[in-house]
């Protein structure tokens, strides 16, 4: 059967003047998603100090949580490689480590292809792509490194179908500033493309 395997990493963070404590954020808040067990079959794990990593069932908190990543570490960089694939090994369910199989290969692959590139986010392993597939990333790519913390926490909102004052309310926004961003992001765009990847991963999971 195949699984889902997101391998991430901060871009430069050699560089980054607050090294330490962007670790603690990141650390503190893979802590949090990990609270949240539903199609997490391997947790959240710190791997190599700027890399982590998580193996999932199902995709629909994929996109989420990549959101509630990067806004919590905004104006931080990241990549995302998600791999589509088999296992070799038995699941950890302890920690996302000591694992192999084509999911882990494809994802570290593409993660290794991305340090070239500009991307943000990257899908591999899924089939029938016809090249729709990653123009539509791109695309999605040159938006999402233009966002800000509260447009990143509103799509993600909206993907977890949160209504618009409860929104505002948990940003501190109002209504307004909520439907200015979700017009100006062209927020319902994105919509539209993550659930139309999700379901593509989703179906895919199913062999």
């Amino acid at each position: 059967m195949n699984r889902l395997v997101m391998i991430a990493d901060i871009i430069d963070s050699r560089n980054l003047t607050n090294r330490k404590q962007v670790q603690t954020e990141l650390e503190s808040l893979l802590g949090e998603l990990n609270g949240q067990q539903d199609q997490l079959l391997s947790p959240y794990t710190i791997t190599l100090g700027d890399e982590f990593q998580a193996l999932y069932d199902g995709a629909d908190r994929v996109f989420p949580d990549i959101l509630a990543i990067m806004r919590q570490l905004h104006p931080v960089e990241l990549r995302f490689a998600l791999g589509v694939g088999s296992l070799s090994t038995d699941i950890n369910p302890e920690r996302a480590i000591g694992m192999d199989g084509p999911a882990f290969h494809r994802a570290r692959d593409l993660l290794a292809d991305m340090k070239h590139d500009s991307r943000t986010l990257a899908i591999t392993g899924l089939p029938d792509d016809d090249g729709l597939q990653e123009a539509a990333l791109g695309l999605f790519n040159l938006q999402l490194r233009k966002w800000h913390p509260n447009r990143l926490a509103i799509l993600q909102q909206l993907l977890q179908d949160r209504g618009i004052t409860d929104i505002a309310q948990d940003l501190g926004i109002t209504e307004r500033s909520v439907y200015k961003n979700i017009h100006e992001g062209g927020l319902a765009y994105a919509i539209q493309l993550i659930r139309a990847l999700t379901r593509r991963m989703n179906g895919a999971l199913s062999h």
